[in-house]
């Protein structure tokens, strides 16, 4: 329903969680598709170039301006362009995109002419936008500008067996063109893959499957050919008598999974001395998803250093 229309879209969720192939989908169901699709990282690019990749400039505009330089919201003119991390551009050129947004012109630094733009706008974010608006960090006419229709993408975790789904899509998407002798997943491994709490996502699960099939030495991926941390997730299951019959089957998992992700982050930290960059490396997950857990729990990094 949204594809055909050329309203802006926000997508939400996590690290990991599929934000830019909603995006893409969404493009190549569009009216615009024959057109180009143009993704930028408004994370990636550093603060000082990001004014003239998005909007351009004449030469002559600054240091270095050799020659005119197009911008990626004129190079997408009559496609989708795609923002992702929205959240984090800084404010003074979020001012200027609201303006491009709302006039669908833009002017190239240096420039004096106005350039008419024809496209549709698809940002995401991993960030809570709200929050930010609330905190001073996001201009919140520019929210409103881009938040006319809103796509929330859930974590893996709470995707239930859309785990093993994935899972067997990625076995088969990375042995059908090659002569991999893997040919599927035990119960056993499967139930480990549900056991996990997948802090890095669908992402986190295409590297486990690539790498079982990498080390499998036969032709079904066993525990032994997961990652010892996804091997080993709640392997140890709580006796039913100690479950409190007052709670509900999700309110019972929501406090297993928290009771887990607390006890996981605090072994880190003391494996690696409180260095949080460290243990997010040791623990495979992002560096982000890892201080925001941390957050979650209150765990303060100090308190592990030696």
């Amino acid at each position: 329903r949204i594809a055909p229309s050329d309203a802006d879209v926000l997508i939400l969720g996590e690290t990991g969680t599929g934000k830019e192939l909603v995006a893409r989908s969404i493009h190549r169901r569009s009216q615009r598709k024959d057109q180009r699709f143009v993704p930028v990282d408004c994370g990636a690019i550093p603060e000082n170039l990001m004014e003239s990749e998005l909007f351009g400039y004449e030469r002559g505009a600054f240091t270095g301006a050799d020659a005119r330089n197009i911008g990626l919201l004129e190079f997408t003119n009559g496609g989708s362009f795609f923002m992702d991390e929205v959240g984090e551009l800084p404010l003074h050129l979020q001012a200027k995109l609201l303006r491009v947004l709302q006039e669908r012109k833009v002017r190239r630094i240096g420039g004096k002419e106005e350039i008419a733009l024809d496209l549709r706008v698809i940002a995401a974010t991993r960030r809570d936008v709200g929050e930010a608006v609330r905190e001073g960090r996001f201009r919140e006419d520019l929210y409103f500008r881009i938040n006319v229709i809103q796509i929330e993408l859930p974590p893996l975790r709470k995707r239930g067996e859309d785990v093993l789904l994935l899972a067997e899509h990625f076995l088969k998407f990375h042995t059908q063109n090659n002569d991999s002798h893997v040919l599927r997943i035990s119960d056993a491994a499967k139930a480990a893959l549900m056991r996990y709490q997948w802090p890095g996502n669908v992402r986190e699960l295409q590297n486990v499957i690539r790498r079982g099939i990498a080390i499998c030495q036969g032709a079904v991926i066993e525990v032994d050919d997961l990652p010892s941390h996804v091997a080993s997730c709640g392997s140890t299951v709580p006796r039913p008598d100690s479950f409190d019959p007052n709670l509900s089957f999700f309110e019972l998992r929501e406090h297993y999974i928290a009771e887990f992700e607390e006890a996981f982050l605090i072994e880190q930290l003391k494996q690696t001395s409180g260095d949080v960059s460290a243990a997010a490396r040791r623990s495979q997950i992002p560096r982000g998803t890892f201080y925001r857990l941390m957050k979650k729990y209150n765990i303060q990094a100090q308190e592990y250093r030696v």
